[in-house]
């Protein structure tokens, strides 16, 4: 699927949403869940509400990874147990337009979920363990008017591998909509097969108006361990 595409529907679901936010706020929780068939099979998927960009919010199906910057080092928790086996420390800045993006840091992790976290990642993988690179990053729109955009619609490894926004696992809302400056922080994360990678880059989207009309190119970004 294009960027001209994704923003598209991006701003058909949004347009969608504002329609129907007085109505759904009327119905109680019981009420929505049964007007939603989809609702009991996506729920692990629901993402968190991302309020500053500076505040932690844990995420539903990933284990915290924060403390985990020692290659060799594991972490735990009910969804799952994490080992760092790659790790940089960044912190540049991308201008991509108005749009400025901050890649805080990068990490290659061998994740072996949970039990009761096996169902959610299924959708991307059907292996118990898996390895996956991950980013945390922080995005601000410095503009005065309403921006799409998403701080990374594909990766590709060294090793030729290649990912695209529609496979990333964290799901905390980094795409789509932005306010005018607004700001938004998060982890996105991708599942690769070979763990052994020296470099990856990062391809943003384009930068949209409300209008879609392309303000921006996509920059790309490399990323060395």
């Amino acid at each position: 699927m294009s960027y001209e595409k994704f923003f598209i529907v991006l701003l058909i679901l949004t347009s969608l949403t504002g329609c129907t936010q007085e109505h759904d706020q009327k119905e109680t929780s019981d009420q929505k869940q049964s007007a939603n068939p989809l609702t009991n099979q996506s729920e692990e998927k629901s993402p968190p509400s991302r309020k500053e960009a500076s505040e932690y919010v844990p995420n539903p199906q990933v284990t915290d990874d924060r403390q985990l910057v020692v290659m060799g080092n594991t972490v735990s928790d009910e969804k799952g147990e994490a080992e760092l086996i790659a790790y940089k420390n960044l912190g540049d800045k991308v201008k991509v337009g108005p749009m400025e993006l901050t890649i805080k840091e990068a990490k290659v992790i061998h994740y072996r979920p949970s039990y009761s976290m096996v169902d959610f990642f299924h959708s991307y993988t059907h292996e118990e363990k898996f390895d996956f690179v991950k980013v945390f990053v922080e995005v601000e729109n410095t503009s005065e008017q309403s921006l799409n955009f998403a701080p990374i619609a594909q990766i590709d490894t060294d090793l030729g591998e290649q990912k695209t926004w529609e496979e990333e696992i964290y799901l905390e809302e980094l795409n789509g909509p932005f306010k005018p400056g607004e700001k938004k922080a998060g982890n996105l994360g991708f599942i690769i097969e070979k763990s052994d990678i020296k470099t990856f880059s990062i391809t943003t989207s384009k930068v949209f108006d409300n209008n879609k009309k392309e303000l921006n190119k996509e920059k790309v970004i490399t990323v060395e361990f």
